[in-house]
């Protein structure tokens, strides 16, 4: 069986200081979980905690009180990603963690510190000189890093009903927000149905529930609230990841803004205009993680397992039919072949990997007179995600330190998506011949 990076994601929630972070990063599991072995460490969950955890990662419970810090050290061996989302992890915290050698992820909605991680992800804000950073560091910044729940990644459409309001202000809403809210839309006329979504910490169920017209609902699963975003025409919510979520059902969002980590994401959902189709922000962060995570491998010192992996791909109908050679090779000839590469300069094969998983090899062929020859192909798995563009930028600097500073690339004319590639690459087309499409780029 092949072995998973791991990925340990530190989030804390409870009735007190609400579960926003947690779901968040649980959400961020879900989407990382077929290429990462996620584990999700918290201090001491609750039944609502265990329960959405359930069907996408382990949770380890963790003490509440300081200690919690040192605890959640002493799991780091060094080779897992460590995300943090919570606002109490300081800057020394972020140090401790990459001193174990750990890749270090800071989810966060303030940047009102100093990150020395590798990745910060803020959904809400755009300005990438309002975060002080490490030279490092890469900015995951907007709407395209919304971190949803899977209900809302896809969400079915359903007919909206005139005039019909969802209400949500999390599972706490200590400013009551929902009553207000209610009363506000039942004093307009007209008015459709309205569904007011609550949690077990609110304190004034029995009064919302006297407000004529509305249907309280609480202990809702992600799945009922996404079917109440696509049937409701207004969502009326806080200012967080609720609005992307229900922007993402389609459906018309006012976000409210109380707490200051919210201003961000307010003025941003007020100045941008969300009537087109959601982005894929699934493939965002996917993409992100795994280039955090990969690790680049010469087909000289690949181990048999990698190498077995590799041929099993190569010959794999859908990738070999664009290849020159598009016959199936023998395990024999392949391991012959790599054998002949330990005493060839003119060619170096290179693989990608997360764990240990193939991802992408890479070629550079014909090397001589500082020129060469490049190829592709990727893990059917990854395609589609964006990932080749940032191994081309990897691999043309490979290819300088070979002291070449020109590429050729020969792509069958009805190979669309590898053209395509190419070109949006910085390639020009300079001849096309033999049901060959002939492409150079100077590096």
């Amino acid at each position: 069986m092949l072995n998973k990076r791991k990925i340990y994601l530190r989030a804390d929630a409870g009735p007190e200081i609400g579960y926003g972070h947690y779901i968040r990063s649980l959400a961020l599991a879900d989407m990382l979980k077929q290429d990462f072995d996620c584990t999700m460490f918290t201090q001491t969950p609750t039944d609502y905690q265990l329960r959405e955890a359930k069907e996408v990662c382990s949770v380890i419970s963790l003490p509440s009180d300081d200690s919690k810090f040192d605890k959640f050290l002493d799991y780091l061996k060094g080779d897992e990603i460590v995300v943090l989302d919570n606002y109490f992890f300081t800057t020394n915290y972020q140090r401790a963690i990459k001193a174990k050698g750990c890749k270090l992820v800071c989810i966060d909605d303030m940047h009102d510190k100093h990150y020395v991680a590798d990745v910060v992800i803020n959904h809400g804000c755009t300005n990438a000189s309002l975060f002080d950073i490490e030279p490092y560091t890469h900015l995951c910044l907007g709407f395209e890093y919304a971190l949803l729940r899977r209900p809302f990644w896809q969400p079915k459409k359903q007919s909206r009903e005139l005039n019909s309001y969802a209400i949500c202000f999390g599972g706490a809403d200590p400013q009551n927000l929902t009553l207000d809210y209610a009363k506000r839309i039942t004093s307009e006329q007209p008015f459709g149905h309205i569904i007011a979504i609550i949690g077990d910490s609110y304190q004034h169920e029995d009064s919302l529930r006297e407000v004529q017209g509305i249907e309280v609902r609480k202990r809702l699963t992600a799945n009922q609230m996404a079917q109440i975003f696509s049937s409701a025409e207004h969502v009326i919510c806080s200012a967080s990841t609720t609005a992307y979520e229900a922007l993402a059902c389609g459906a018309e969002v006012t976000s409210i803004c109380y707490t200051d980590n919210q201003k961000e994401l307010h003025h941003l959902l007020s100045s941008t205009n969300f009537t087109q189709s959601f982005p894929k922000f699934y493939n965002c962060l996917r993409n992100e993680f795994i280039q955090l995570a990969w690790r680049l491998v010469n087909y000289r010192e690949l181990t048999q397992s990698e190498s077995r992996q590799i041929w099993q791909y190569r010959n794999d109908e859908e990738v070999r039919q664009w290849m020159k050679n598009d016959n199936p090779i023998a395990w024999e000839e392949h391991t012959a072949f790599i054998n002949t590469l330990q005493s060839d300069s003119t060619k170096q094969y290179y693989a990608f990997f997360i764990g240990d998983i193939f991802v992408a090899s890479y070629d550079l062929v014909h090397i001589a007179n500082r020129e060469a020859e490049c190829g592709l192909f990727l893990n059917k798995e990854y395609e589609g995600i964006g990932l080749a563009s940032a191994m081309q930028t990897i691999m043309e600097q490979e290819a300088t330190s070979l002291q070449v500073n020109r590429l050729y690339a020969q792509v069958r004319e009805n190979n669309h998506l590898s053209l395509r590639f190419f070109l949006r690459n910085g390639f020009e087309e300079y001849q096309h011949s033999n049901n060959y499409v002939y492409l150079h780029k100077s590096i």
